[in-house]
């Protein structure tokens, strides 16, 4: 396979798995071509052969973008649906791991929060506050596992940029805030 081919085959599969959205804008040939380490006429024909094959656009003076209805590779050839067990109880599990976190001889190492002894409170006070006066009933809902969509799509598209293919739908977000 031509180093032209493995690229569009690279982007196909970013593509399909959701790291480049339909009408989203791909890098420039240009930046492409100092992600990929390749040649500007090696980018170029990737390109045109993406663009060939109806998973990209090209937009006079603009660049290139994701077609709206871009070909999945593997359309045909997906996976089985994974069927659940039911004989397993998430909730007991669940139920189990809160319950061994009030243990303060267990180190929670998964927890998203430190020990309370370590928080600024009067500054953290203060944050609250501010938070409250701004924040709306679905802020706190909208940030939660697996985390911002933008935020994922950024990342992947970070990954995208370094020649990994990883899906918004693979990353997820447990704590924090990310703002545009």
């Amino acid at each position: 396979m031509k180093k032209y081919q493995r690229l569009a085959a690279q982007m196909t599969e970013q593509i399909a798995h959701g790291v480049w959205q339909p009408g989203d804008k791909l890098p420039s040939l240009r930046e492409q071509v100092v992600n990929s380490g390749m040649s500007f006429m090696t980018v170029s024909h990737a390109y045109q052969l993406l663009e060939s094959q109806g998973r990209i656009v090209a937009r006079p003076q603009s660049g290139y973008y994701v077609a709206p209805h871009p070909v999945s590779p593997r359309a045909a050839a997906s996976a089985p649906p994974v069927m659940p067990d039911n004989a397993v109880d998430i909730n007991t599990y669940i139920f189990e791991v809160l319950q061994a976190s009030r243990n303060a001889a267990v180190l929670p190492f998964a927890s998203a929060f430190p020990d309370p002894r370590l928080f600024p409170l009067p500054q953290l006070n203060r944050s609250l506050a501010q938070v409250s006066k701004t924040a709306t009933a679905m802020s706190v809902i909208e940030n939660l596992p697996p985390g911002n969509d933008e935020l994922r799509h950024a990342i992947a598209r970070r990954y995208a940029l370094q020649g990994m293919t990883i899906s918004p739908d693979e990353i997820v977000i447990t704590a924090g805030r990310w703002r545009r």
